[in-house]
């Protein structure tokens, strides 16, 4: 035990020294992404790319030392592998080159500029940032709004029941510390993001404002809906690059053939199943889906909502599909998701017709609906670690598609 307990500590010490190299520190007055008027001096980090295959050759050309230095590390054992896991990455990777070509190409240039095999940094990525993440996040607009505004809210959860979630809580942290944009020539739009390029890239927003936010999914011990397709996070990089709306944010998720199964092994971030979308426009979108079963649900979707128009909200179980065809737990089985939606919904129609900046940086903050009235906990939107769960709230963001 002393012995695992020392190789994660030098692990951990040897990734934090590479991970706090990946990107420059931006301050609070330069987060907010300005497509119209990119400054250098913000300290923004913007990559041209022609091609798929481009953007990785490039990312790998920017960060090959410290690619290098982490397969070296998974190498000498500080994590281990058996045989189920190569077979997983080899599955993985025939799916990613049938389903998402794009991605494979990407990855195709990342091997060759830093001379690391696809398999292994497939392997890198799943160890390192399948961290198991649990959120909360909320959708307004309009009339629920006090000036006609549009708000994402994005409550970034994780897990800290073990010492790898502890290190992956302590890694989220620093992605906070960046800002890249990414513009391909090939594609129509240029977006940014916060986290490692092509590796685990949390999308933000788009030149035209498309603004995003996403759940885990908890998923029950019984049978669970799923099939091969396209990645769950090769979808929102997608949507991200070639839709201006949240209608042709649908249209993408409902056209496409959707991976979905029990394991989060990136890039398919199984667990990773309901996502959120806002446009400059006013429009809002909440999409759940597995491989089989899909439903979006906009703004003004009131019959499914039961709730008024313009306010959509979201946690880690499955609230517009039926848990028993998709396979997500049901609310009572997880007691933080259900307090966590029942809370964030009560909020938002409390100040409905009254929702500003300053009221959702009060939700996200908001101690009230957990276990403990009296102190946070793991109930609460904001999340805290406690006797009932491990989960902590690791960072969040509020976009507003309209001031872009």
């Amino acid at each position: 035990m002393e012995k695992v307990t020392k190789k994660s500590l030098v692990f951990f010490i040897t990734f934090l020294l590479i991970f706090l190299t990946f990107s420059p520190v931006i301050n609070s007055k330069t987060f907010f992404y300005e497509p119209r008027n990119l400054n250098p001096s913000q300290k923004i980090r913007v990559i041209e790319a022609e091609s798929a295959y481009d953007y990785g050759y490039k990312v790998g050309e920017m960060f090959r030392l410290k690619f290098k230095i982490l397969d070296m590390i998974l190498n000498f054992g500080f994590i281990f592998k058996n045989e189920s896991e190569k077979n997983a990455l080899t599955e993985s990777l025939k799916e990613i080159e049938q389903y998402s070509p794009f991605l494979f190409e990407e990855l195709q240039g990342l091997s060759n500029a830093t001379k690391i095999k696809i398999e292994r940094i497939l392997f890198l990525s799943q160890t390192l940032f399948s961290n198991g993440g649990e959120c909360t996040s909320s959708l307004s607009t309009g009339n629920a709004t006090k000036n006609n505004e549009t708000f994402v809210t994005f409550n970034v959860d994780s897990r800290t029941d073990s010492l790898y979630r502890f290190i992956s809580v302590l890694s989220l942290r620093f992605y906070t510390y960046r800002l890249w944009v990414v513009n391909f020539s090939s594609l129509e739009y240029s977006y940014a993001f916060i986290g490692i390029p092509i590796l685990y890239e949390f999308p933000m927003i788009n030149e035209h404002g498309l603004s995003f936010a996403a759940n885990g999914l908890h998923l029950s011990n019984k049978s669970v809906d799923t099939g091969s397709g396209i990645s769950t996070s090769m979808l929102e990089r997608l949507s991200m690059m070639t839709c201006k709306n949240v209608t042709e944010v649908a249209d993408v998720w409902l056209n496409s053939e959707r991976a979905s199964g029990r394991n989060k092994i990136w890039p398919h971030f199984w667990d990773n199943s309901n996502s959120m979308w806002a446009d400059a426009e006013g429009g809002i979108l909440s999409i759940e889906q597995t491989h089989n079963n899909i439903i979006t649900v906009f703004g003004n979707s009131t019959e499914v909502t039961k709730a008024p128009e313009g306010i959509l909200w979201h946690a880690n179980h499955h609230q517009w599909l039926k848990p028993d065809d998709t396979g997500s737990i049901h609310p009572e089985e997880y007691f933080s998701s259900a307090h966590r939606e029942n809370r964030i919904k009560e909020l938002l129609i409390q100040n409905y017709g009254n929702i500003t900046l300053d009221v959702l940086k009060n939700i996200m903050r908001d101690h009230g609906g957990g276990s403990d009235p009296n102190k946070g906990d793991s109930y609460d939107i904001c999340r805290h670690s406690d006797e009932n769960n491990s989960g902590v709230t690791d960072f969040s963001w509020i976009i507003e598609p309209k001031n872009t």
